[in-house]
Formats: structure tokens, C-alpha cells, sequence
């Protein structure tokens, strides 16, 4: 799989009926961008709903060195812009193309227009903001709760269970600006995992070789029962 970390998140765009995706599609206008092309920036105050066509788009935020800490990278299918139609919020991310992207652009009048005209509309967009909140919580309780070695785990996981092929094509320097965390620390875990037999890495990814077994050994630095 290619490296598009979203949280584990449906395609938003796919929930909803063909007949509405359709009047969706004839609000939008296309927008292409090249691959690493800004598409949007943190504080950006454009209000609208973006649905990605083709490609990905890499979410994150830059910092004072010019750094970018990437936060997710979603891909075809999926949609961002609510925050800024429903809580009128500023852009939070800087967004960049990863590969050639296509989107297609709704505004937040045409939006709303139709939003009236099919209530339908708005469960699946609820639904999806819960899921999301639900993940950030657990991420935020993670880091205060829980080392590297089993942030880094849990989402190489979830990163597996997402992609159509065993390799995770995600390199050190990828899975440090996810974690938010050195190269170093992120080369550090992973030689653990290759000593107990958990991954191998080879060139621009890594591949798990027991996830059943990665995943019991990860439960053990768990405090929590599951819900």
C-alpha cells in the first residue's frame, strides 16, 4: 500500500447515495494540482466542501524550521472542508498534492442549498465527524498514555489493514513526521520489531510479518479494557 494514513476512515464520499454523489458532482468545480502543489493553507478562511477525485492529499502543518508534520494524507473518495461550513473555521492545515490530484470544489452556498434540499445529506457528514473525533481522542490519549513502541505499532496495523498489498510503503522519515517524533526513535523501534520478528523493511517500505502476534505483543503495554 502506498502511504495514505487517514485514521482508518471510510470514504465519506462513497456513503452517499448514487443520486445524491450525482447532484454533489453537479455543484462542484474541478480544481488539478500537481504532485506537491500547495492546495491550501493554514488560515486560509475559504469556506466550501472538497471531495477528492483522483490522487491524495497530504494534511499537515508547518513548522518554524520549515518542517512539515504531516497529519493525514487522504485519498480518493474522501472529503474535508467541514469545519469551515459548519463552525465557519479557519483552515487548520496546510494541504499538499501527492501526485497529481483532482478535486472538485463546492461552495458553502451551493452546499447549504442543497443540504436543505436533502436532509439525507447530513447523517452520513455527522457520522463521519464522530468517527473523526473518535480517532483524535484516541490519538490524543495514546501519546500521553502510551510509548513509542506501541503508538508506532498500533498504527502500522492500521496502516495494513487499510492497503491491498502486505507492504506498507511508508519510510522511516514518513512514519517520524506521522508520529511527530525523530527519524532516529522511529529506526530505533523498528530494529526491535525486526529482532522479535514482527516487520522485515527493504526499500521505501516495510512489511509485518505476524500481525496476529504484533498485535498480542502490543496489548501488553495496553492499560485499558477494549470497548
Amino acid at each position: 500500500m502506498s502511504y495514505n494514513f487517514n485514521f482508518g476512515l471510510p470514504s465519506l464520499y462513497r456513503t452517499f447515495s448514487p443520486a445524491l454523489r450525482a447532484k454533489l458532482d453537479a455543484l462542484g468545480v474541478d480544481k488539478h494540482y500537481r504532485d506537491g502543489q500547495l492546495m491550501q493553507s493554514r488560515g486560509d478562511l475559504t469556506r466550501g466542501f472538497s471531495i477528492i477525485k483522483s490522487g491524495a492529499v497530504c494534511f499537515g502543518k508547518m513548522d518554524a524550521d520549515g518542517k512539515l508534520i504531516t497529519t493525514a494524507v487522504y485519498e480518493a473518495g474522501q472529503c474535508y472542508g467541514e469545519f469551515t461550513l459548519f463552525a465557519d473555521l479557519p483552515r487548520t492545515h496546510d494541504g499538499y498534492a501527492k501526485g497529481d490530484v483532482t478535486v472538485r470544489h463546492i461552495s458553502k452556498p451551493k452546499f447549504d442549498s442543497l443540504m436543505m434540499a436533502e436532509p439525507t445529506l447530513v447523517q452520513p457528514i455527522l457520522k463521519s465527524l464522530t468517527m473523526q473525533l473518535h480517532s483524535v481522542l484516541e490519538w490524543a490519549d495514546d501519546i500521553r498514555r502510551h510509548p513509542l513502541k506501541y503508538r508506532l505499532g498500533k498504527n502500522l496495523l492500521q496502516m495494513a489493514q487499510m492497503g491491498s498489498e502486505p507492504m506498507i510503503r511508508a519510510t522511516q522519515s514518513d512514519l517520524a513526521d506521522l508520529m511527530g517524533v525523530t527519524r532516529v526513535a522511529v529506526a530505533g523501534v523498528l530494529r526491535d520489531y525486526k529482532k522479535r520478528g514482527f516487520v522485515t523493511t527493504s526499500y521505501g517500505g516495510l512489511t509485518l510479518c505476524d500481525p496476529d502476534g504484533f498485535k498480542l505483543w502490543l496489548e501488553h503495554f495496553n492499560q485499558l479494557a477494549p470497548v
